[in-house]
């Protein structure tokens, strides 16, 4: 019985680096092409309001952003690779959830510079960002009972997350392009909320029954990679033939209608870049499926 087990423990390891890695660059080259698009639209707003003193500041804001969620694209990479030879760092955890809370807090910061007022999902969104910070440092801390208080910080995190990515458009506030963004991670908004409540769960569930070799851990983490993996497969495939549908129309519709070919081709490179994520949601439901498989066989062996 050993044998099919380790071997589905190395096959589900390899496909989890992979979707890993594959989801760190479909963080990175999108955001890159978001912040070249970014700086192209700030520079079509001269400096000569107060108006227009905001709202470049609150590009400023968002170009830091996606400069953050590159840092947690690297930082996906990397844990990636070195969950490949087994090895899982919880302080590349930490400093990833930091930058990604960073992130959040960029997002949050920048939208009500834009809109030059704070309303409820922007208060929501750096609510959101504080949480997440808190629960990840909390749940740090040697105690037992702090790690429950961590996880009920996540679960609330979560629930707003999904209340500000349903009621927010974050980058269509400066593209005005009518294009349904999903979630700040790529994924569709609620089931990137219901992530992040999952992911609270589930650190509470480890930190209690310990690692992947009980089976109730394993059928937490394969139900945290098919929720993301759902997610982020539909929400970057929507999003990727949403730009190709501007491009399609660009000669005649105002959203690209004149814009100068690069910016048609940088358009185009979103595009294609999203394929990234593409492939690593499908990777990651397929390892969440190794992942139930593995543990019905864990189950068996109890």
């Amino acid at each position: 019985m050993q044998g099919p087990t380790h071997m589905l423990e190395s096959v589900l390891r390899k496909m989890v680096s992979v979707a890993m890695v594959f989801i760190g660059l479909g963080y990175i080259l999108p955001s890159i092409a978001t912040i070249i698009m970014l700086n192209y639209f700030s520079s079509q707003y001269p400096i000569e309001s107060g108006e227009n003193i905001y709202w470049f500041s609150g590009i400023i804001v968002f170009i830091i952003a996606f400069n953050l969620l590159i840092a947690v694209g690297v930082f996906i990479v990397f844990g990636g690779l070195r969950h490949l030879s087994g090895i899982v760092s919880q302080k590349t955890i930490f400093v990833g959830i930091m930058l990604s809370s960073f992130y959040l807090l960029c997002l949050g910061t920048g939208s009500a510079l834009v809109l030059q007022e704070v309303n409820w999902p922007i208060l929501l969104l750096v609510a959101t960002a504080i949480l997440v910070v808190a629960s990840a440092t909390v749940f740090m801390v040697p105690s037992f009972r702090l790690k429950f208080l961590a996880c009920f910080l996540g679960i609330v995190g979560g629930i707003l997350l999904t209340t500000v990515t349903l009621n927010s458009p974050i980058l269509d506030l400066v593209l005005k392009w009518d294009v349904p963004f999903p979630g700040p991670f790529m994924s569709m908004a609620i089931l990137e909320g219901l992530t992040i409540i999952l992911i609270s769960v589930t650190a509470l569930i480890y930190s209690i029954l310990g690692n992947g070799e009980n089976p109730m851990v394993n059928v937490f983490l394969s139900m945290v990679g098919l929720i993301y993996g759902i997610g982020v497969f539909i929400g970057s495939l929507v999003l990727s033939l949403n730009f190709l549908n501007l491009i399609w129309k660009a000669p005649w519709e105002l959203a690209l209608h004149g814009q100068p070919s690069w910016v048609l081709n940088t358009v185009i490179f979103w595009a294609a870049s999203l394929g990234m994520l593409y492939i690593g949601g499908i990777t990651l439901i397929l390892a969440a499926c190794m992942g139930f498989l593995l543990a019905t066989e864990q189950f068996s062996r109890l």
